[in-house]
């Protein structure tokens, strides 16, 4: 089980903040890597630049082809050949340079942009992470505890339990805020300050430990015993009423 967040509000400042700035650190940095992929992916320019010229020079030498005689034997197979050859080893050499050189630009932007991005975002984030998932375990097993210990009946028993932890585990400081003689309240059974101590250091608020079922009982108790109150003062109202009408009546009206 995973808590996320303390029952008492001012405890979830911190908590709420920190993940707040964490999640900025991780957006701005993902930017700064991808800022950084963008920079690098201006290089294209010069891939498209060295492919445009590749791309010219076939025009060119195309044209030349094109405008080689047909026919004349030695010379029109001299000058093709010689179109051919500049095609090889020129324009299309260019092209295949600007390819490799658009490729080669693309995975440096990736790795570039990872390695501006990912590390920052693991250690500061991860760390936090790793930190955040802890204290939720933690607050999810104390409310596992108190939860189970609610639904088997023995919440005094949790309260014992939780006020020895906290003499074993609270600071000084803490436990004599808690109470002031602990030893003392331990001997005489007096668990709820520590109990609440230590819950409260958990991340959970003390109405927890108390079995609210009785308290809706005691409620329900209370409010039938209004009920009947009221309805016996009713009834002792018309009774002295009754009573009066009587006594005005007097002894000649009780002949008639």
């Amino acid at each position: 089980m995973l808590k996320f967040y303390p029952d008492h509000v001012p405890a979830r400042v911190p908590r709420v903040l920190g993940d707040m700035l964490v999640t900025l650190w991780i957006v701005a940095w993902a930017l700064c890597g991808f800022a950084v992929y963008q920079i690098v992916e201006g290089l294209q320019a010069v891939a498209d630049g060295i492919t445009g010229t590749g791309r010219t020079l076939d025009a060119w030498i195309q044209s030349f082809r094109n405008a080689v005689p047909r026919g004349i034997p030695g010379i029109s197979s001299f000058l093709t050949g010689v179109a051919d050859g500049l095609q090889k080893n020129s324009g299309d050499q260019l092209i295949g340079f600007g390819g490799q050189a658009r490729d080669t630009i693309d995975h440096m932007a990736v790795a570039f942009g990872l390695i501006t991005a990912i590390p920052p975002i693991l250690i500061v984030g991860g760390t936090y992470l790793f930190l955040r998932w802890r204290d939720a375990r933690e607050m999810g097993a104390a409310l596992a505890f108190v939860s189970a210990a609610e639904r088997s009946g023995r919440l005094e028993q949790a309260r014992a339990v939780l006020a020895y932890r906290a003499v074993a585990q609270l600071r000084f400081t803490e436990l004599m805020k808690a109470s002031q003689d602990p030893i003392g309240d331990l001997a005489a059974h007096h668990y709820d300050g520590l109990a609440t101590a230590m819950l409260k250091r958990a991340g959970l608020e003390s109405f927890r430990l108390y079995d609210r079922g009785s308290e809706r009982l005691s409620e329900a108790a209370a409010a039938a015993a209004a009920e009947v109150g009221e309805t016996s003062q009713q009834e002792d109202g018309d009774r002295g009423q009754a009573q009066r009408q009587v006594r005005r009546l007097g002894p000649g009206d009780k002949g008639h």
